[in-house]
């Protein structure tokens, strides 16, 4: 391995081991010491690679940022309705925040951190854009109900999605299956609710 490879090698370490550390632990909690530890690295082969730790926490939501991207790319290459670009994005997120630490990490941190630092919510504003992107999408495709705002179809995605992730992180609710699953099943139940809703009754010609 070339002194370059092992350089690359080593602070992809410490990113992984960092984003491991933030989700689980959060922002409060996590130290440069023990990013070091749980990276195997010694704390000045940390220090040659980041200089703080806000430095390597901007480079966790890049990298999750980057995810997010590649996802996004992912789908411009298959066509159908922005409405179903936006379900498969939440189910995405929901499945990042399961598997991969560096996108819970960078949710995480925007929980935790974002009303004091707009550093911490770089991802968190970059999926929403993507959300804010489908719907005006959607809209503009004629795929929203005349009743339904885009406002109000934003606002139903990233609530959804932000409090599914904050419940089960706190253990307040701890779901029997993947966030991904769950978060099918609260919308089919908001499906069954707007279905169920009784709609006015239509007035006569002469009402």
């Amino acid at each position: 391995m070339t002194k370059q490879a092992r350089s690359e090698h080593t602070r992809r370490l410490l990113l992984e081991a960092a984003a491991e550390l933030l989700h689980q632990d959060g922002y409060a909690a996590t130290s440069m010491v023990g990013i070091s530890q749980a990276a195997g690295v010694t704390k000045g082969g940390l220090y040659f690679h980041f200089s703080s730790k806000d430095e390597i926490c901007a480079e966790v939501q890049g990298a999750a940022v980057r995810v997010l991207h590649e996802h996004v790319r992912r789908q411009l290459g298959v066509p159908g309705p922005a409405l179903r670009r936006l379900a498969e994005l939440s189910r995405a997120l929901m499945r990042w925040l399961d598997t991969d630490p560096k996108v819970g990490a960078s949710f995480r941190m925007a929980r935790e951190m974002g009303s004091v630092d707009e550093r911490f919510v770089v991802f968190s504003r970059a999926w929403l854009a993507q959300v804010r992107q489908y719907v005006a999408d959607a809209q503009a495709g004629g795929e929203l109900g005349a009743d339904v705002s885009p406002e109000a179809a934003e606002l139903l995605v990233v609530v959804t999605c932000a409090g599914l992730e904050a419940v089960v992180s706190s253990r307040i609710v701890v779901p029997d299956t993947g966030l991904a699953a769950t978060l099918a099943k609260l919308w089919q139940l908001i499906e069954l609710a707007d279905r169920s809703s009784p709609r006015p009754a239509a007035r006569g010609a002469g009402d």
